[in-house]
């Protein structure tokens, strides 16, 4: 069963009693469930695409905001031949581990650098298959949360206590983050980490 975006806006007044917090409280979800899917490498904001660019080379760079608008964070990327199958997956380094102990650039890696992911080839390559976490969607009428779906509590909870923190009801917001804590954990034990060895 899909939850909407309105239904979760909807539980958020019932429990603040706050209804004529509109706009707050539309926020609050908003952030609450973008809480929730970071809170953790959930096996359910795993994705894989695959990427071609225009040529093959030794390095290329993919500016991942245009191409996968809900990106998070990397997981992998994978070197695929031209009729797609998959080979050396590239390790994922920091950009300060580009140049090796002897001063040569290393190759067959990938790093994040501001908005790009600069990928490095010991061949020139063409074709890519890019793992990534990408964040749920969030806007009020493409909302779209497998969270919001299976644990709706986890962000029912959290947006309660932004609300209460907002309006000066302190008080009621270590009630509530204690039932996100406990919400997180069901989750926990639930979904699949994208973590194992």
């Amino acid at each position: 069963m899909s939850v909407s975006f309105s239904s979760l806006v909807s539980d958020v007044y019932t429990l603040t009693n706050r209804p004529d917090l509109v706009n707050e409280t539309a926020l609050a979800v908003k952030a609450a469930t973008l809480k929730a899917h970071q809170f953790d490498d959930w096996i359910k904001d795993f994705q894989e695409q695959s990427i071609s660019f225009s040529s093959a080379d030794y390095y290329q760079t993919l500016d991942y905001k245009s191409i996968f608008p809900l990106w998070r964070k990397p997981r992998y990327v994978r070197i695929l031949d031209s009729s797609g199958t998959p080979s050396t997956i590239l390790e994922y380094i920091p950009p300060e581990k580009v140049v090796d102990s002897y001063g040569a650039n290393r190759v067959d890696v990938f790093y994040v650098a501001g908005a790009e992911v600069q990928i490095r080839t010991l061949a020139a390559q063409q074709y890519f298959a890019v793992g990534y976490y990408s964040n749920p969607d969030v806007t009020t009428t493409g909302f779209n949360s497998w969270i919001a779906d299976d644990h709706p509590f986890a962000i029912i909870y959290e947006a309660t206590a932004i609300i209460f923190k907002t309006i000066g009801y302190d008080e009621q917001v270590p009630i509530y983050r204690q039932m996100v804590g406990e919400q997180l954990q069901l989750l926990r034990q639930h979904a699949i980490t994208g973590t194992g060895s």
